[in-house]
């Protein structure tokens, strides 16, 4: 491998690291853009944990380019959380395979992979403005009609009165609505705002803070956020590929992957679980109880969660990565992020852990690239004040 090179970027990227043939390239994927908008449908609903649409961008336009080189090829992201690397797959002519035990993650994924026609979006606006009125009507008077729904009474202590009124009333109106793409468009999208208009502060804190949103504010941020996503999904539509690309969402254990047979992808890219960072189940609790999605599998299946509780990371990630053997081609990629991260206030290296057990299940480390980023907090101030703490993209191929 060649020398290793160290330069200085900016205050998110303070130094990188690369080796390998592919080094450098997955260095410029790791540096985060100073333009932060996210294009397309990327925008679409919050979910913690995700990468930039640039990092996948860069890499698959290495190893596919335009969309005739890469049709009939597929593209796995086996932890996909909110899609990003499925719409890139697509915009590239790839079949895309996403999977997560998280179900509110397939609720958002799909949404931001699916194309719309302009005829479509204004038939979904119109019925998210037809609901928005039905609400305000409803709002309006002494004794709306009451809503039986279970759990409920668990959610009602997360929301101010009047916003929870007109929630109870918002999602009544779109469960009544006939199962087709409608339903679900506007279920996500409610998905969007079950946080945003609680007392939490944000998906990832824990911390409560009353919002300040006036009578009427869920009603406005249905319709708007529908008339965004919708304009964003007829621009994905009118950039797509044709023939247009295969999606397939999976919600299944990635220790296991039982839906996908032997050499199913040509190439795998994921940002697995950082340990001990985040509790997905918690973030979206909210969300699963009020759109009564089984999140069992999430709970008791997700690696490493903040909470403890959980499957142990590395156990899960040994067990993972027989799976990505089992469903790569044999002259396939394997490319993963992972980030260092603290255990019991001590800095652990990402990468290094990483390695060890990629290599100890048959893949070998061809190429990666290792971003420095900024603390946030004292733990992480102490705990990297030697090493400092880093982002990692490695790439790997089967021995």
């Amino acid at each position: 491998m060649p020398a290793r090179r160290r330069r200085s970027l900016s205050q998110q990227n303070l130094a990188t690291e690369c080796e390998g043939a592919l080094g450098t390239l997955l260095a410029d994927a790791l540096t985060i853009p100073r333009e932060s908008a996210y294009r397309l449908t990327h925008g679409f609903h919050p979910y913690p944990g995700r990468f930039h649409p640039r990092l996948v961008r860069t890499v698959l336009d290495e190893l596919g380019g335009s969309p005739e080189n890469n049709r009939g090829r597929t593209v796995l992201d086996p932890f996909m959380g909110g899609g990003t690397t499925l719409v890139e797959g697509n915009l590239l002519g790839l079949d895309v395979v996403g999977n997560d035990l998280n179900p509110v993650a397939g609720l958002v994924a799909r949404e931001r992979t699916r194309p719309r026609t302009a005829d479509q979006a204004r038939r979904l606006v119109g019925e998210a403005e037809r609901i928005a009125a039905l609400v305000e009507a409803l709002r309006r008077e002494k004794h709306p009609p009451r809503v039986r729904r279970p759990g409920l009474p668990r959610l009602a202590p997360h929301y101010a009165p009047h916003l929870f009124a007109e929630l109870v009333q918002c999602i009544r109106l779109i469960d009544d609505l006939r199962a087709g793409t409608a339903r679900e468009t506007l279920r996500a999208v409610f998905s969007a705002l079950a946080v945003k208009f609680s007392n939490r502060r944000s998906d990832s804190s824990e911390e409560t803070e009353p919002p300040r949103y006036p009578k009427g504010a869920v009603i406005r941020f249905l319709v708007s956020k529908c008339q965004e996503l919708a304009e964003a999904q007829v621009t994905l539509g009118e950039r797509l590929p044709r023939p247009r690309p295969g999606v397939t969402l999976l919600e299944e254990d990635a220790r296991l992957l039982p839906s996908l047979g032997w050499g199913a992808v040509d190439l795998i890219l994921t940002s697995p679980p950082y340990p001990g960072t985040y509790d997905y189940h918690e973030h979206h609790r909210l969300r699963m109880d009020w759109l009564e999605l089984d999140g069992q599998a999430l709970f008791d299946g997700e690696a490493g969660p903040r909470r403890g509780e959980g499957v142990s990371w590395s156990a899960a990630m040994r067990d993972a990565m027989v799976a990505f053997a089992r469903v790569m081609k044999r002259e396939g990629h394997l490319f993963v992020v992972i980030a260092d991260w603290l255990d019991r206030r001590h800095a652990v290296d990402g990468a290094a852990i990483t390695l060890r057990i990629a290599q100890s299940k048959g893949w070998r480390c061809e190429s990666r690239a290792s971003v420095q980023r900024a603390v946030h907090n004292r733990a992480e101030r102490t705990a990297f004040a030697k090493r400092g703490k880093w982002e990692h993209l490695l790439h790997f191929r089967r021995i």
